[in-house]
Order: C-alpha cells, then sequence, then structure tokens
C-alpha cells in the first residue's frame, strides 16, 4: 500500500525528539498491522511527504524503526520493512522468551503488595473480552499490557529498554498468527493464568517452563502462518 495514501494523520509532538518517536510509532503501526508488507521500500521522500516533516525527521524515525527490528536499513539501498523469515522469527523469540523469563521471575521475586498484581487481573480480563468478540488488534495490545503492568514492579531499567526493543517485532508476528488462527488467543490465555498463579506464590522455578510453552505455541503459529504465505 502506498505511503501517500490519504487520510495519514500522526499526533505531532512539540519538540524533536518527540516528533521523531511520532512518525516512528505511525510507521510501526502500519508494520505491525501488516499494512506494510515485508521488503516494502521506505522512501524518506514519500515518508516526509505523507505526514508533512522533514527527511531529517524520518532518517531518525527510520533509525528508531531499526533499532525495534522492523526496519532494515542497506548502503546506497535506503530502507525497507524487514522481510520475516522462518531463521528471524525463531532468533526472535529466542531472545524475547529470555526476556520474559527474566521479567517473570524478578515479578515472583520482587512483588510486595496485592495491589502490584491487581492490574494483572484487569489485564486479563480484557484479553478475555477481547477472545470474545475475536478482536485480535485488541488481544494483542492487551498481551504486552501485561509487559506494561509488570515493569514497574520489577524496576530494571535494562530490562525494560530491551523489552521495548523487541516487543515491536513480537507483536507483529502476533498480528499474523492471530489473523490466520484466532481461536488459538483461548489457548495462550490459559497458559496465562498459569503464569499468574505461578508468580502470585513466588514459584520461580514453574517460570521458565510456562514461558517456554507460551513462546514457543506463539513461535509456532508464527512459522506454519509463513509457511503458508509462500
Amino acid at each position: 500500500m502506498p505511503l501517500n495514501q490519504k487520510n495519514q494523520s500522526i499526533k505531532l509532538l512539540p519538540n524533536a525528539a518527540g516528533l521523531t518517536r511520532s512518525i516512528a510509532d505511525a510507521l510501526a503501526q502500519r508494520i505491525i498491522c501488516g499494512e506494510l508488507a515485508g521488503g516494502f521500500a521506505l522512501r524518506e521522500m514519500a515518508i516526509a511527504q505523507t505526514y508533512q516533516v522533514s527527511r531529517s525527521s524520518v532518517r531518525e524515525a527510520l533509525l528508531l524503526s531499526q533499532r525495534c527490528y522492523l526496519v532494515d536499513i542497506y548502503p546506497r539501498r535506503g530502507a525497507q520493512v524487514r522481510v520475516l523469515t522462518a531463521q528471524n522469527v525463531q532468533d526472535l523469540y529466542d531472545l524475547s522468551t529470555d526476556l520474559y523469563i527474566l521479567l517473570g521471575t524478578l515479578l515472583a521475586q520482587r512483588w510486595q503488595t496485592q495491589s502490584q498484581l491487581l492490574p494483572f487481573v484487569g489485564v486479563r480480563r480484557a484479553m478475555q473480552l477481547s477472545v470474545q468478540n475475536n478482536d485480535v488488534d485488541g488481544f494483542v495490545k492487551h498481551c504486552f499490557a501485561v509487559i506494561e503492568v509488570a515493569t514497574p514492579v520489577v524496576d530494571n531499567p535494562y530490562l525494560r529498554q530491551a523489552l521495548a526493543n523487541v516487543i515491536p517485532a513480537v507483536g507483529r508476528t502476533y498480528h499474523l498468527a492471530f489473523k490466520q488462527r484466532s481461536a488459538e488467543m483461548e489457548q495462550l490465555t490459559r497458559i496465562f493464568d498459569q503464569l499468574l498463579v505461578a508468580v502470585q506464590a513466588r514459584e520461580v522455578e514453574d517460570i521458565p517452563g510456562l514461558l517456554h510453552a507460551y513462546a514457543q505455541k506463539n513461535c509456532q503459529l508464527v512459522l506454519s502462518a509463513l509457511s503458508g504465505e509462500h
């Protein structure tokens, strides 16, 4: 889909860093939902015209997108949407699973009051509502809301940044998988329920197995979806 289609707008923030982030977020959303497919050429001039910004702002936004594994930038060839392959999907899930395990383990060790766990119940309800409504976009959003709720409790800025860098790419794979097999969302909510029980009981030894099962289930869904595209 061309970048210069009508009705493309972003909420501009009042400083250069905010503007760059706004452009990157707008591009990320179109890549994550599959509107911009792997291999799509991201021309600086076209993006600048679409969002009515400078090419330097676009260039910085593309670098942010590259950092989140959504875009590849090649010398003399420019930027393009990263192509999903079986290898880079598996690599992404290997990395993200290790990060999730660390987050879950630290959460189980560091939560102090029940009030810190209550937001997870709200996220779980929202996930279930998305399943009932077959709302893939909502379900993916709530999956990552779990991380947003957990990171303040864990209070590890290095882990927070590492997760922020991989979440857009993982979200892209979720969209790909669940758009084709939305029934699998229900099974993932059950794994999430088990994970919440382990965190609340501080059963740290159970967390790696649960998260490996969760991640590998997702990974296989993505690989199956990819094989169906070719």
